[in-house]
């Protein structure tokens, strides 16, 4: 009997940590989202795993879809995985307030799933693109208690991120973004945020513009068009950070990311977290969306 209950719990145990395993479509995605009720929004999230909680925070265009290749990774490796669809984007509801949508706003957004609803006092926080400013943001909020810092391609520092935002991009942005012409745009951005095109599928982009096609290209724009005031505020956003220079941080990069330079912007944070060269992996072959080129590296790194 007691063997039999031993296997019984072994497979349960197995099939609980391999549920998220071989996902290949947004669909499949999709319905191992849950969800709660945060200042009256619905935020969507992965929660996989059990053991140590790592958080794992996303930009623009992109949703928690971008990290379907490291979740089954960092399961098997002991974690239990958190990755949130920011408010308005993925499969948390779509709003029109664009004071809603603002850093600070998600921050606070954020900070009440993972404390307050997930009841967290301590983990991993990885961060990629708009995750990174969101994050600093965070940091002003006593319930931000992390034990590791992972950065992915974002930024802290002016110098070394050109998003280019103009008065032409502006218009331009905001034709993009109408019905009409969502999904080219964005089908030629996702694209042209992989070094190997051989890995922009069909399957791949329709996992980051289904989202944008159903009210999330209007929080795209919103952030994006927000980029302008965040450069003004990095001064306080890095006065939130200095308080967590002392906490061990790792950095992954892609070498031709051509948003975020690796050779400016990864040396500032380099030298602002005190990240020695050992915590420290470029990836030669990749642009901006990496956990797309490079899962296995990134889980090893981790």
């Amino acid at each position: 009997m007691k063997l039999l209950l031993f296997i019984l719990c072994s497979l349960f145990l197995l099939n609980a940590n391999a549920k998220y395993e071989n996902i290949t479509t947004y669909s499949d995605h999709v319905k191992e989202l849950k969800s709660k009720v945060i200042n009256g929004y619905k935020l969507a999230y992965i929660d996989e795993g059990e053991g140590q909680p790592i958080v794992l925070l996303h930009g623009i265009p992109t949703n928690s879809w971008m990290f379907r290749k490291v979740i089954p990774g960092l399961v098997k490796k002991g974690y239990r995985v958190i990755a949130p669809d920011l408010l308005g984007m993925g499969q948390s509801e779509k709003v029109k307030e664009e004071s809603q949508l603002n850093i600070y706003n998600q921050a606070e957004m954020v900070l009440n799933l993972l404390v307050n609803e997930l009841g967290l006092n301590n983990w991993k926080h990885l961060v990629h693109d708009f995750g990174g400013p969101i994050t600093w943001a965070m940091m002003s909020d006593t319930r931000f208690q992390i034990s590791e810092l992972i950065i992915l391609d974002t930024f802290l520092f002016k110098k070394g991120f050109t998003p280019g935002l103009n008065i032409l991009t502006r218009g331009a942005m905001s034709l993009m973004t109408t019905k009409p012409m969502i999904k080219p745009f964005f089908k030629n951005a996702i694209r042209s945020m992989v070094q190997d095109k051989s890995l922009a599928t069909n399957e791949m982009i329709n996992g980051y513009i289904q989202p944008l096609l159903h009210g999330g290209a209007y929080t795209y724009k919103c952030l994006y068009f927000s980029v302008n005031g965040i450069i003004k505020d990095l001064s306080r956003l890095q006065d939130n950070a200095y308080a967590f220079k002392s906490i061990p941080t790792k950095i992954v990069w892609g070498k031709h990311d051509k948003f975020l330079d690796s050779r400016v912007q990864l040396n500032q944070l380099k030298e602002f977290f005190s990240t020695s060269d050992e915590n420290i992996l470029v990836l030669d072959n990749a642009k901006h969306i990496i956990t797309e080129e490079f899962p296995e590296e990134i889980i090893d790194k981790l």
